[in-house]
């Protein structure tokens, strides 16, 4: 028993290197999430992401509508997606400081019939 012992961590530290777990520099993959649109709706409408690294947003819309998706700050946007037309999808890579922004469709009045959402960062 105790050779066992002695010789299981041995074995996964071997493993872990194998799989590219070890101390070697490695790139971190973006941290991701999905929103869903839908005519006068994000879902889901509060997100909860990762401070300091990449995120991936991709963005389905559902309704009958084109939308648009926008996250803003308290002063300005910061991602922009064009319209998405109805069944589409896109998707973006950015970067965000921590803290707490808006996300919403910028057509017509979308917004204020409902179409926005929290994003808090951190």
């Amino acid at each position: 028993m105790r050779a066992l012992t002695r010789t299981l961590p041995l074995a996964l530290t071997a493993l872990l290197a194998a799989a590219g777990c070890g101390g070697s520099a490695t790139t971190r993959e973006p941290a991701s999430f999905k929103v869903t649109l839908d005519d006068y709706l994000i879902r889901p409408q509060k997100l909860r992401v990762p401070k300091g690294e990449p995120l991936t947003v991709t963005v389905h819309n559902i309704g009958r509508l084109g939308h648009t998706f926008r996250i803003r700050s308290a002063t300005h946007n910061v991602m922009n997606l064009t319209t998405i037309p109805p069944n589409g999808t896109k998707s973006r890579t950015f970067k965000l400081a921590a803290g707490t922004y808006t996300m919403y469709c910028a057509l017509s009045n979308h917004e204020e019939l409902g179409m926005s959402g929290t994003l808090v960062v951190g």
